[in-house]
């Protein structure tokens, strides 16, 4: 077996190692078949088409929105606060977590990665629900599940934008050990339940800060119906089959400091993710490589499995009636 070490070394140089596109496929898809020209377009073109038909059943950004909310935590604190989480999912009730009505699908997180930990709170709601609010990511961040005085806000700095949201069209709508469709963190830890991560994955600043902002220009044409992705959302639709992965969203975040892109995944089983990429080829994917190796700031953070995000799953919910299509959204 080739050592890891020297293995992530050589993916680092080599800008065909399939370890690039990984940790953010669908978000920086869109850049890089556009970036390929038209000469990608038509040869990828043809070859999804017959694999999967026209992809209008798959989910996308156009039809949910899905968002991360920030809290700061007192270091000194996090065990009395993990204690008032334990509680409540041993209480058995989704709903806590999930938060605001129509929510769908949630998590929460501990972000241990610096010296100021946070809990992060991912949250999916369909677009038949954000419409009927006039500021919808306020009336979110004003639902954030935990209460503890050891609980303080975030840096309103931050400024989080959603690149991309894609969604299995037989997604599960019930957790397997939990009656009621929510998971401790107990559970979560075993290998009898699903997987979920939250990836923090800072850019390099300059021209890949450009390219994020110009993919959020696109999604933010692709939400507002002005723009179609054809078969880059019928690709999509494959390779959540092959990877079983349930819910998959990458939002963008913007800080006086830097980007960075923030990929949260819900998946059957995080390894089989990998190994069903390993052996999948597309030339849309490939070109996604070369777009991820030239725009992330520390692409070993991500380029092996198991993750490490320095994050924990704290929470898990879903709602028995939660979307699977665009009809329900």
């Amino acid at each position: 077996m080739v050592d890891q070490r020297t293995d992530r070394a050589h993916s680092r140089s080599d800008p065909t190692d399939p370890r690039l596109s990984r940790r953010c496929r669908y978000g920086l898809l869109a850049g890089a078949a556009l970036l390929g020209g038209a000469v990608l377009w038509h040869r990828v073109r043809g070859r999804i088409a017959d694999l999967t038909g026209d992809g209008n059943d798959v989910i996308t950004e156009r039809h949910a929105g899905a968002f991360v909310v920030r809290r700061r935590l007192d270091p000194d604190r996090i065990e009395a606060v993990l204690e008032r989480v334990d509680r409540r999912c041993a209480d058995g009730d989704p709903d806590w977590l999930l938060g605001v009505d129509g929510a769908s699908t949630a998590s929460l997180f501990l972000d241990r990665s610096s010296d100021e930990p946070e809990l992060r709170w991912y949250v999916e709601v369909p677009r038949n629900e954000l419409e009927r609010r006039d500021d919808p990511a306020t009336t979110i961040a004003e639902r954030f599940p935990v209460s503890h005085d050891a609980v303080v806000p975030g840096d309103d700095s931050v400024d989080g934008e959603l690149l991309v949201h894609a969604v299995h069209p037989r997604r599960p709508r019930t957790l397997e050990a939990a009656e009621a469709g929510l998971l401790g963190r107990d559970e979560l830890a075993s290998d009898r339940t699903v997987d979920v991560e939250l990836v923090r994955m800072d850019l390099e600043s300059g021209l890949p800060e450009r390219l994020a902002d110009w993919l959020a220009g696109v999604s933010r044409r692709v939400i507002d119906g002005e723009l179609s992705l054809g078969p880059i959302e019928t690709w999509s639709e494959e390779m959540l089959e092959a990877e079983a992965m349930y819910t998959e969203s990458v939002v963008l975040e913007r800080r006086a400091g830097g980007y960075s892109l923030v990929q949260y995944m819900e998946t059957a089983e995080m390894a089989a993710v990998y190994e069903a990429y390993y052996d999948t080829w597309n030339p849309v994917a490939r070109a996604a490589e070369l777009v991820l190796g030239r725009v992330l700031e520390n692409p070993d953070d991500v380029l092996t499995y198991p993750i490490e995000s320095g994050t924990e799953p704290l929470a898990h919910a879903i709602d028995p009636d939660r979307f699977r299509h665009p009809s329900e959204c």
